[in-house]
């Protein structure tokens, strides 16, 4: 195995290169030997400069996450970021590809930077419920102050290092990749007339003290009463850099850094980044890649149907759509057209680019249009699959039976991340292998299900949902479920979105078990939602403010028995111990492959807490033995609710984690 970190001397520069792929993690073995190739390069006579690089693709793009989740191996970065600040040598460092997280702060603990026109930088830490821990918060407002920091830390974006204002963070560009070596060989040769550069010592960030407290004030408002904690600690941490010496600012962020390790918000967020990605992995095992689907058919007229077309325009893709109503194909294709002209006006594209992507769109019949296409889409209910290739897959992204494979967008589908690809009892290997690629060719996360049409989404919302209403059966107040859900995450509880759904709609849901519909009982009253003006809330005034109605707990108290209420502490508990139970089901009938992919779909398509983890990591986090004694105290005749599932039990007992509940 070749070494990760090699170390060469060319006319008294040494080239230390971190080769450690695929993106040159800084994981414990490169540190060590980083630190070790650092200290002799340093202490070797015939060295007058530093140059550290990265093999392969990019320079370090981040640490290696997995590590978080074990005891602390030293040397920590930031003891290496501190070596080669303190280094009597120059040390510059050779950027290209991303660089990222902890790769950009060893960056910056550089003296100086050269890099390719191409780099992206960025500070995404924010993104695992994090700060920057080796510095970042600490060197990054002393070259750009507090606004551009905050800005990058918060956003977690990566951004373009030849744009201002992130220009600053590079001495020098390269255009060619085949020239960075030799340009950045030189540029050390110059380093070495000018010494070091500590970006510690550096403030021209902090040029304006007034400015920069305004700003301080204004981000430490900004974000007081979200409840992301890294967010808060962020913007502390950037202030301790402007208030602090630097030592001082460093120990503020490192202690930061340690309290969210271990906090069950970055542990949930971290379980959300793995998950994300296990679940994209479906279809490494078969021969298909995104790049051989290049024309989209996409067929029926309607709403899904646009939005389909937009998001593979949007991806790149020729899209042919096929509509049997030649008076439609005008309408939908005004739809696209009107959209696109929204993103003109928003700035997000120029007419030229809009007017090129129109071009890649043609509407016809539905024959016609399949002739030419890689993969159909049935975007409207009772279409059969037209005259097409054999080998063509045709896809259903409607709410019908599903033979073999079939697509569930999340709503509204071109701006929603979530595809649920459903493979169903027929489908081939290859058949969900391009299914797979499609999604991921239009930039959305796949989540692999097997079944006939049913979805992960639409059984754990069910699930959630059946807990809510029994928790009314039982005598707890609709306002307490959705007030004590909000206040735990939930940006939209069960019953403000059943008004806002319509109460005629889900009032048609049949409940099992003894169970009372209550969107039915308040729709029979003619409390039919928000559009009247009155469901399960009354609305006030034009921005429809919803409010408490007594009269709909009198009129609850007339159609059940019981009302003693649940306490307010269990109802929480008892809605995550329904939808775990549900996922447990999903994953004994091997709808669902794993825990972490039914929490991929809540968080990606329906606004499930991302700092939450999902249902089933936020059932572990609160604690499955809590979870389960409160599931065990609800006596309620729907026993599937809230009976623990024979597999959560055996995960208690074990002491194991949700991750572990996968077929």
């Amino acid at each position: 195995m070749a070494e990760v970190v090699q170390c060469s001397v060319h006319e008294g520069v040494a080239v230390v290169s971190i080769n450690h792929p695929p993106v040159n993690a800084l994981a414990w073995q490169v540190r060590d030997s980083l630190l070790t190739a650092l200290q002799c390069a340093e202490a070797d006579p015939e060295v007058r400069a530093i140059l550290i690089a990265g093999a392969g693709k990019t320079f370090p793009a981040g640490a290696d996450i997995a590590e978080f989740d074990t005891p602390r191996k030293e040397p920590w970065l930031p003891q290496i970021c501190t070596q080669i600040e303190m280094c009597r040598k120059p040390v510059v460092a050779e950027l290209h590809g991303t660089v990222l997280g902890g790769g950009f702060e060893l960056a910056l603990a550089c003296h100086f930077r050269i890099g390719l026109r191409s780099t992206r930088v960025g500070l995404p830490e924010v993104k695992l419920g994090l700060i920057p821990g080796a510095g970042g918060t600490q060197r990054t407002p002393r070259l750009v102050g507090a606004k551009v920091a905050l800005d990058m830390i918060l956003s977690g974006r990566i951004l373009p290092l030849d744009q201002p204002p992130y220009r600053i963070f590079a001495d020098r560009l390269v255009a060619e990749p085949e020239d960075l070596r030799a340009a950045a060989l030189e540029f050390c040769h110059e380093a070495v007339a000018k010494g070091p550069r500590p970006s510690c010592e550096r403030r021209e960030g902090f040029a304006d003290p007034t400015e920069t407290q305004l700003e301080l004030t204004k981000r430490a408002a900004d974000e007081a009463d979200r409840p992301e904690n890294a967010r808060r600690e962020a913007v502390a941490a950037v202030e301790a850099a402007f208030l602090l010496p630097f030592d001082a600012g460093c120990a503020f962020e490192e202690a930061a850094f340690a309290d969210l390790v271990a906090s069950d918000q970055s542990k949930a967020m971290r379980h959300a980044f793995f998950a994300e990605r296990r679940a994209a992995k479906v279809a490494l095992s078969v021969d298909q890649h995104p790049s051989q689907i290049k024309t989209l058919a996409i067929l029926g007229a309607g709403t899904l149907a646009s939005q389909l077309a937009v998001a593979a325009l949007n991806a790149g893709l020729a899209v042919r759509w096929g509509i049997a109503d030649p008076d439609r194909r005008i309408a939908a294709w005004t739809d696209v057209e009107d959209s696109f002209e929204d993103a003109v006006s928003a700035g997000d594209l120029t007419k030229q680019v809009a007017k090129d992507v129109l071009k890649r769109l043609i509407c016809g019949t539905m024959a016609d249009m399949v002739r030419s296409a890689d993969f159909v889409i049935r975007a409207a209910e009772g279409l059969q699959r037209s005259d097409m290739a054999e080998d063509v897959v045709c896809a259903t992204a409607v709410a019908e039976n599903v033979d073999q494979i079939g697509l569930r967008f999340a709503r509204p589908a071109h701006l929603s991340r979530l595809v649920e690809v459903i493979e169903g009892p027929r489908a081939r290997p290859d058949q969900l292998g391009s299914a797979i690629a499609l999604v991921k060719r239009l930039g959305k996360q796949p989540v692999h299900v097997r079944s006939s049409g049913e979805t992960i989404g639409g059984r754990m919302m069910a699930a959630l949902h059946g807990a809510a209403d029994a928790l009314v059966d039982l005598g707890a107040s609709p306002y307490d479920i959705d007030d004590a859900l909000t206040k735990w995450g939930l940006e939209l509880p069960p019953f403000l979105q059943r008004d806002a759904t319509g109460l005629r709609i889900v009032g048609r849901v049949e409940r099992h078990e003894g169970g009372m519909n209550w969107s039915a009982v308040l729709a029979q009253a003619g409390r039919t939602g928000r559009a009247s003006g009155q469901g399960f809330y009354t609305y006030l005034g034009d921005a429809a403010t919803p409010v408490h109605d007594d009269k709909v707990l009198m009129l609850f108290d007339k159609h059940r028995a019981d009302r003693n209420g649940v306490k307010k502490a269990d109802i929480v508990p008892l809605i995550l111990g329904a939808m775990v139970n549900e996922g447990a089901r999903l994953v004994d009938e091997h709808v669902a492959a794993s825990a972490s992919d039914i929490d991929v779909v809540m968080m990606a398509g329906h606004q499930f807490p991302r700092w939450r983890g999902g249902p089933m990591k936020a059932a572990e986090l609160h604690g499955l033995f809590r979870v389960i004694r409160a599931m065990q105290g609800a006596n309620h005749p729907d026993k599937a609710l809230w009976v623990p599932h024979p597999r959560l039990a055996a995960l208690m007992r074990n002491g194991k984690g949700i991750e572990a509940l996968s077929n």
